[in-house]
C-alpha cells in the first residue's frame, strides 16, 4: 500500500487507512445511541430547537480518534513500516477527551493548591429556581459569583459587619476592591445534573482552610464553617443577584422562597474525619492529600452527565435504553429504562454551551492574583519549612503535564507504545494530515464523514 498522504485525498480512501468496512457496533455505548439517533438530532438542529453547540459536540464526538479529523503518520526507518494516530475530537460531550481532559486538570490545580487541608462544599438551588436558570443559560454565571460572595462574607466577618453598619450597598463581588480584606482561595465547578440526569444546577467548591490578611501581611488557618451562616448567606446572595438580573420581580416571590426555606439554601460543607475514612468512600473529598482531593473534586468536570459502565443495555429493536444510578440519599440502586429519544434528550440538556467555563478560580487561586499566591506559598514554606516557589510547582507541572500526553499516557496506562515498530525500533514523525485547514464550514464536512461512517458502518480504531 502506497504510504504517502495528500491534503486532496478523497474521504472514501481515507476511510479504508486503518479500517474494516463491516456492520459493528461502536466501542462507546453513548456513542453508538446517538450515532444511530444521528438524524434526530439534526432534524433538533434545523428546527431551532436545539442550542448549535449539542450537534457540533455530537459530531465531534463521533469522528474522535477516526482519520476523519486527520492523523498523525510514523515511519520506522529500519524496516518501512508504518503507522497512523487519528486525532481525537476535544469534545465536552466526549467520555474519552473528557477523562483526559479532566486529569489535566487536576494536574494543573495540584501545581498551585496549597499544601494544606481542603473543604469541599456544595451549593445547590431549590426546585423553583432551576427552570429560571435553563431559561437563559448565561444565568448559571450568578452560581457562580453567589457561590464566591459567600466564602468571601464568611472569610471577612468583621468586614461585613462594619459595611452593614454603613449601610453600603453590596457590589456584583463582594469585597473585590477592598485592600484590608482576608484572601480566600477557591476552586469552583458547577454541574447540571443529578445522578438520576435530571437538570439540577449547583456549584461544587474546593476551599483551602487557609486564608491571607492583607493588612498584616500573614496566613491563618479557616476551618470553622458556620453550617447556618454558609446557608443563609448562600440564599441571600443569590436572591440579590437573581433580583439585580432581572428576576423575582414581584416581592411575593422573593418572599416565598424565604418562608418555603427558612434555614436557607441547602449548602454540603461537612468536615470527614480521617476515623471514618475507611468507612466512607467520599472521606476523600476533605482528605489532607491535596492530589486525592483534587482528583475527587474535579472528576465530573470535563466529562458528560453519565458515566459510560450506568448503562446495561442498549436494545436497538426496541429503541430503549436501560441504566442505573445510586440515589445519593441512602445509595440505593435505582434501575431505568427508557426510549431511546427520552434518553437522548436527558443527556444533550447537559451540554455546556461555547465558550462557557464550567471551572472557575477566585481568591488567591485566581490566575489574576499570582503574585498573592506566591506569597502565600512563600509564608505556608516558612511554616512547613518546604520549598513550595513557582518554579518548583511549575517544574512538577512539566513532569505531570507530560505524562499526560498521548504516548506517555498510553505507556502508563496500557504498557503499549503507539510509535514502537514491531522489529523494536521507535518510528519517525513523517507527516500529519489535517482535513480541516482548508475547510471553512468544518459542520458541512462532519456530516459527509458521519453519513460516510453510516454507509459503510466504520470500525473505529483501538486505541
Amino acid at each position: 500500500m502506497d504510504t504517502t498522504y495528500h491534503s486532496n485525498i478523497p474521504i472514501e480512501t481515507l476511510s479504508l487507512l486503518d479500517c474494516d468496512v463491516r456492520n459493528f457496533d461502536f466501542i462507546h455505548p453513548i456513542k453508538n445511541i446517538f450515532f444511530d439517533n444521528i438524524e434526530y438530532i439534526r432534524k433538533l438542529d434545523a428546527s431551532g430547537k436545539a442550542r448549535p453547540c449539542i450537534l457540533d459536540n455530537v459530531e465531534r464526538s463521533l469522528l474522535c480518534h477516526t482519520c476523519y479529523l486527520g492523523f498523525d503518520q510514523f515511519e520506522c526507518t529500519d524496516c518501512d513500516n508504518w503507522n497512523i494516530i487519528p486525532h481525537s475530537c476535544h469534545s465536552r460531550f466526549c467520555n474519552a477527551c473528557g477523562v483526559k481532559y479532566a486529569k489535566q486538570l487536576a494536574a494543573k490545580a495540584t501545581s498551585f493548591c496549597l499544601d494544606c487541608p481542603h473543604r469541599h462544599i456544595v451549593f445547590t438551588i431549590p426546585e423553583e429556581l432551576r427552570n429560571w436558570f435553563r431559561q437563559d443559560r448565561s444565568r448559571l454565571n450568578l452560581l457562580f459569583v453567589a457561590s464566591r460572595n459567600t466564602i468571601s462574607i464568611l472569610t471577612n466577618k468583621s468586614l461585613a459587619d462594619k459595611l452593614k453598619k454603613k449601610k453600603l450597598s453590596d457590589t456584583h463581588y463582594i469585597f473585590k476592591d477592598i485592600p484590608v480584606r482576608n484572601e480566600f482561595g477557591m476552586i469552583a465547578t458547577i454541574h447540571t445534573f443529578g445522578r438520576d440526569l435530571k437538570w439540577n444546577p449547583h456549584i461544587h467548591c474546593l476551599i483551602p482552610e487557609l486564608i491571607y490578611s492583607f493588612k498584616k501581611d500573614k496566613i491563618k488557618t479557616f476551618h470553622h464553617f458556620n453550617f447556618i451562616k454558609l446557608r443563609k448567606t448562600f440564599q441571600f446572595e443569590l436572591i440579590r443577584l437573581i433580583q439585580e438580573a432581572g428576576g423575582l420581580k414581584k416581592p411575593e416571590e422573593k418572599n416565598r422562597l424565604y418562608k418555603d426555606h427558612p434555614k436557607g439554601f441547602y449548602v454540603y460543607a461537612k468536615f470527614k474525619s480521617p476515623d471514618n475514612a475507611s468507612n466512607d468512600t467520599s472521606s476523600n473529598k476533605n482528605s489532607k492529600d491535596i492530589q486525592g482531593c483534587v482528583n475527587y473534586f474535579i472528576r465530573y468536570a470535563g466529562r458528560p452527565a453519565m458515566a459510560e459502565n450506568r448503562i446495561t443495555e442498549y436494545n436497538k429493536g426496541s429503541k430503549t435504553v436501560s441504566w442505573f444510578y445510586n440515589d445519593h440519599k441512602d445509595e440505593k440502586r435505582h434501575d431505568v429504562t427508557d426510549n431511546v429519544i427520552d434518553f437522548i434528550n436527558r443527556l444533550i440538556i447537559h451540554i455546556p454551551d461555547y465558550h462557557f467555563l464550567t471551572t472557575r478560580y477566585y481568591g488567591f487561586y485566581a490566575n489574576a492574583a499570582k503574585k498573592t499566591l506566591d506569597k502565600v506559598h512563600a509564608l505556608l514554606g516558612i511554616k512547613k519549612n518546604k520549598d513550595y516557589s513557582r518554579e518548583t510547582r511549575t517544574k512538577a507541572l512539566k513532569n505531570k503535564l507530560n505524562k499526560l500526553k498521548y504516548r506517555t499516557h498510553l505507556i502508563d496506562s496500557f504498557n503499549r507504545d503507539p510509535i514502537q515498530c514491531k522489529c523494536g525500533a521507535i518510528m519517525q514523525y513523517t507527516y500529519t494530515y489535517n482535513p480541516l485547514e482548508d475547510k471553512r464550514n468544518d459542520r458541512t464536512y462532519r456530516k459527509r464523514c458521519i453519513d460516510e461512517m453510516y454507509k459503510m458502518r466504520l470500525r473505529r480504531r483501538s486505541t
